[in-house]
């Protein structure tokens, strides 16, 4: 089953984040541009939606995304 492109979510990287960034750090968000990537720009594709960059330049079109720093914040609730 394939997932649904959202704006406003995060996505996994597929390939390596740039320098000096950790996988776990980083993820994509969609700019809802869609047309064929430039060498070097970051695309969203996949049954399960994750971020590649583009090699060179793509003829197909694809989402393009933005790499953006993520930081994991965990919240407690207390059940009354």
């Amino acid at each position: 089953m394939s997932e649904k492109l959202q704006l406003n979510q995060l996505y996994p990287l597929a390939d390596r984040p740039p320098a000096p960034y950790l996988r776990s750090q980083v993820r994509a968000l969609w700019t809802g541009e869609k047309r064929p990537p430039r060498k070097g720009e970051w695309y969203l594709s996949g049954a399960i939606i994750a971020a590649y960059q583009a090699p060179n330049d793509l003829t197909l079109n694809h989402c393009i995304a933005k790499i953006v720093r993520a930081r994991k914040v965990v919240t407690w609730e207390l059940i009354p």
